[in-house]
């Protein structure tokens, strides 16, 4: 009966958020957080948000609005109903969203959800950055209704859409202007031919590049043929079934055409750079180039020079370490992304410092953030702190004598702040209060100041960042670096002569760095490193790079280790001669601190500006999907049904109907009728479903000891599903089932009042690559009981074990095991099956059946061909990601008496199709007589599925 509990509730889930939860493996959505929903009615939107963020609603808000009207004008359109908008205060809050099935990882920034047309954004301490965001998953709202309005009345079928380069470069290049991050990830691309052409953009569908392109793409055809043409591309949208075609008949050139035009603006504009600019490899040291690697740190460990940086070189991110003096590889000090306490790290956001044998380090763990501190010499985590007030903690300094820790963390506002954290006395001292943006934090040596970098400068609206001070015995703030650009990563030097950072001053990210000692200074200062008052500072530009470098960290002979892009890697790389550069005459950068404008920035609020209106959120139920269904097979016969599901504006709670009917004559209508109607609540932590059915019809199942039978059968179901973590969860349904079987070539009748108890525990930490899992490990622990509490025709147990490890070898290559045991006993227990490319490959698929099944398989899975690309003269075809397996599996089924041991061996390839499905090929040899020989000829069989 637990295979049947099972498929009832697959199917009820089928659209449901909790897929993770209710699914035999995966990973899952925790809702740590059981949140109040107030609702800010405006003229054009619901926004929905918990009370803790309403002054960043208000100010979200007066965005959307200031939004709306720009885009109602651009786009030439009206949207006639109220756009839902949903803020989250946080993105670890964000995460948590159930207005999504799917995990939403770390770089997601927001998204525009189309079944209810909802907006859903978290704030990340930046008021420009959420403008930003805010007016890009509108740009996506307009378009769809653009697009919507302009095939309806040509009657049109509504339901396609401009290719993903288009949306996501006009919301991009209508949201925002060309910043930094996009110059220098485009100078990487063209500089190291990794550029991609718009006639191949498939090639990297949903990446940060595709979206920068796309941008570029739109900024370049507004500039070279007018903005008027983007608008176009989409009212001449009806005219073809191709985009292409579309953008030929708008452009005036197809997408070829475009490419050698766009190509070669390009490099006209990149490739002169290469005279006075320098690649990253040119004029610096290489320490680590494989992989994303951030926030470098150094430490002085005896003889030994060492840095620690968090990196993710093999898909899980972990913190490493490399001596500098020697050419070994990084070795991994702390796994991270396997276990509770270690569950995430924010990869590009979180600084990590070590200091007497103390490294202090960031993850996400459960519903906040925490901060760990590892012993160098014992090499064990020795504390964990986490705060109740604070959700995000993004960046920490350790005081001069590691007593201390400056922190800039996120609190249940939304809003980001300084702190002191004392790891004595376990006090917490806030130091800021305001809606600025402060992050990143540096202690000096003498340990009186704090650099930190703010929005808090007149800059700040444009979302400029810039560097203060913060005096920690006249706890006040001080302006520092000021200028209309951008500043991060500060670090002083060891002696505190010196302070280095990023900075775009010239346009892309370079180091700079600030001499503290100059004379004109010492001599009126006594040391203190106060500007304050004095006419000017020098900041002079130490690297000239064609890309970016950033996140500098001074060793303690006058070298800088920094990060630095280049051929799409974010690479640690040594700065030689420092000093010599400081000294040598190079690009300077005056500041004068008598001219400096001290008038901060703020943002309206939508109250006081517009009328509004604010309800506490009650939950409003509406369609997700309708769809029905009229089948017609050789057997069984007519089959016709409808299925709905409906769900509140949040996606907490939901509801599902099933109602179909499989009569085959008019006397057959009234006992074949099906329906099933459930409930599942995802709005605390432990997710529940329940619900009652009525399934009635002419049955074929594989599992079922009589395979072909009409069964009747009615009752009701308990499930729930408990996440541990996002890594653990147990889960446990109950279901009592009147079920009336009839053997369709028999007389046989059997009658049973079926109660069903499970219980399972599902672990799944596994790393995966396009084709399957390739790191980590995960396993399902099942014990069931099916009993008959009124004949007692029926009664048996079942066990589930199912372990799968996997062993990496190499960055793409691993080495797969998966142990399986399947158990039924008693009276009518079910039968299991396998066979075919999911499990014992070279036999028939489902052909190997019996209440006991083992089965043991063991694959080698490796890159076969990266890319494989044919041209024809009417066009192409591109795949990916190609990869082979050498495999070996074991086992069977039986009933009763075990016979033999099955087995096959041989090769496989596997290759992703636009990330949802992956086909199969597999050739080999079975192994016959318990193992003993093989078979005569090699075994064919296509199909399709993920590595197991």
């Amino acid at each position: 009966m637990i295979k049947f509990i099972n498929l009832v509730l697959c199917f009820l889930f089928l659209y449901s958020n909790c897929l993770a939860q209710w699914y035999y493996f995966g990973r899952n959505k925790v809702q740590y957080t059981e949140f109040q929903w107030d609702i800010l009615k405006t003229e054009h939107f619901d926004i929905y948000y918990h009370p803790e963020m309403k002054d960043i609603a208000e100010r979200g808000a007066y965005f959307a609005e200031e939004a709306y009207a720009e885009l109602q004008e651009k786009f030439n359109i009206n949207i006639l109903n109220k756009i839902p908008l949903v803020f989250y205060s946080s993105h670890l809050y964000f995460q948590q969203t159930n207005t999504t099935p799917g995990l939403i990882p770390e770089g997601v920034g927001g998204f525009f959800e189309f079944i209810k047309g909802r907006v859903v954004i978290p704030f990340d301490g930046s008021l420009y950055q959420f403008k930003h965001v805010i007016k890009h998953e509108l740009i996506h709202v307009f378009t769809l209704h653009k697009v919507q309005r302009v095939l309806k009345d040509r009657k049109q079928p509504t339901e396609k859409m401009p290719p993903l380069w288009f949306t996501e470069g006009l919301a991009e290049f209508w949201s925002t202007k060309w910043d930094n991050q996009a110059e220098m990830l485009l100078r990487d691309a063209v500089l190291n031919g990794y550029i991609v052409p718009l006639s191949e953009m498939d090639r990297i569908l949903g990446t940060f590049l595709m979206y920068k392109e796309g941008q570029n793409i739109l900024e370049y055809i507004a500039q070279k043929y007018g903005e008027e043409k983007i608008l176009l591309l989409l009212e001449n949208f009806w005219k073809a079934n191709s985009f292409e075609k579309v953008f030929e008949l708008t452009i005036g050139k197809n997408y070829k055409q475009f490419d050698e035009e766009w190509l070669y603006h390009l490099k006209k504009k990149y490739y002169p750079l290469l005279k006075y600019n320098d690649p990253p490899s040119a004029v610096t040291k290489p320490l680590v180039v494989e992989g994303f690697n951030m926030k470098p740190v150094f430490y002085r460990n005896g003889d030994k020079r060492e840095i620690y940086f968090v990196g993710n070189i093999t898909g899980y991110t972990n913190i490493y370490k490399i001596d500098l003096e020697s050419k070994t590889k990084p070795k991994i000090v702390i796994e991270g992304e396997r276990s509770d306490k270690l569950e995430a790290f924010h990869l590009f956001k979180t600084k990590i410092d070590v200091k007497n044998d103390k490294l202090a380090f960031i993850t996400k763990s459960g519903d906040h953030d925490a901060i760990h501190i590892y012993d160098l010499r014992s090499e064990k985590i020795t504390d964990m702190f986490q705060f109740n007030s604070l959700v995000m903690i993004t960046s920490l300094s350790f005081s001069p004598d590691a007593e201390k820790l400056a922190i800039t963390a996120i609190d249940k506002s939304g809003y980001s702040d300084i702190y002191i954290f004392d790891l004595k006395t376990k006090n917490l001292k806030k130091l800021t209060n305001d809606f600025y943006d402060d992050r990143e934090v540096a202690w000096s040596p003498k340990g009186d100041k704090i650099a930190f970098i703010s929005d808090r400068m007149n800059f700040g609206i444009d979302g400029k960042y810039n560097i203060f001070l913060y005096d920690v015995n006249e706890d006040k703030i001080e302006y520092f670096i000021y200028g209309n650009f951008s500043c991060s990563s500060p670090s002083w030097a060891p002696d505190g002569r010196f302070l280095a950072f990023s900075s775009d001053i010239d346009g892309t990210q370079n180091i700079w760095v600030i001499d503290l000692s100059q004379k004109k200074f010492i001599a009126e200062l006594d040391g203190t490193f106060n500007l304050n008052g004095y006419e000017e500072v020098e900041i002079k530009q130490i690297t000239n790079l064609t890309t970016a470098a950033f996140d500098p960290t001074w060793t303690d002979d006058g070298r800088i280790v920094c990060v630095a892009l280049e051929n799409l890697k974010f690479q640690i790389r040594m700065i030689e001669n420092v000093y010599e550069k400081i000294e040598k005459p190079n690009f300077v950068q005056k500041i004068n601190y008598q001219t400096i404008d001290k008038n901060h920035w703020d943002t309206p609020k939508i109250h006081g500006i517009q009328k509004v209106n604010v309800t506490t959120y009650r939950g409003k139920y509406d369609l997700d999907i309708a769809q029905s269904q009229i089948s017609t097979d050789p057997i069984f016969g007519t089959v016709g049904g409808a299925a709905i599901a409906l769900s509140d504006l949040l996606g907490n709670e939901r509801y599902y109907i099933l109602i179909y009917n499989t009569a085959q004559t008019k006397d057959e209508i009234l006992k074949s009728f099906n329906i099933a109607i459930s409930r599942v609540s995802l709005s605390k932590r432990t997710n529940f479903a329940y619900g009652i059915f009525h399934l009635a019809g002419r049955r074929y199942d594989l599992t079922d000891p009589d395979l072909f039978y009409y069964e009747k059968a009615y009752g009701g179901y308990f499930a729930l599903s408990y996440p541990i973590s996002v890594f653990r969860r147990v889960e446990a349904s109950i279901m009592l089932n009147r079920s009336d079987k009839e053997i369709l070539f028999g007389v046989r009748e059997r009658k049973a009042m079926l109660l069903s108890n499970s219980l399972s525990y599902i672990f799944d930490n596994s790393l995966w690559s396009p084709t399957g899992p390739i790191d980590g490990k995960r396993f399902n622990i099942t014990l069931a009981y099916t009993t008959d509490i009124q004949f007692s025709n029926v009664n048996y147990y079942t066990f589930i074990f199912d372990y799968r490890h996997y062993f990496r070898l190499s960055t793409r290559s691993a080495y797969a095991v998966r142990l399986t045991l399947f158990y039924n006993e008693g009276k009518e227990a079910r039968r299991w099956f396998m066979g075919g490319s999911w499990d014992l490959r070279g036999y028939e698929r489902w052909s190997i059946r019996g209440k006991k099944l083992w089965f043991v398989s063991q694959e080698l899975r490796f890159p076969f061909i990266d890319k494989f690309d044919i041209k024809f003269p009417f066009g192409g075809i591109f795949i990916g990601s190609i990869r082979g397996a050498l495999f070996f599996d074991t086992g069977n089924a039986w009933d009763n008496k075990y016979t033999e041991t099955l087995g096959s061996v041989g090769f496989g390839i596997r290759f992703n199709i636009g990330g949802v499905i992956v086909l199969r090929y597999d050739v080999g040899k079975r192994l016959e007589n318990n193992l003993s020989k093989f078979q005569k000829s090699f075994f064919h069989q296509f199909f399709f599925g993920w590595d197991f």
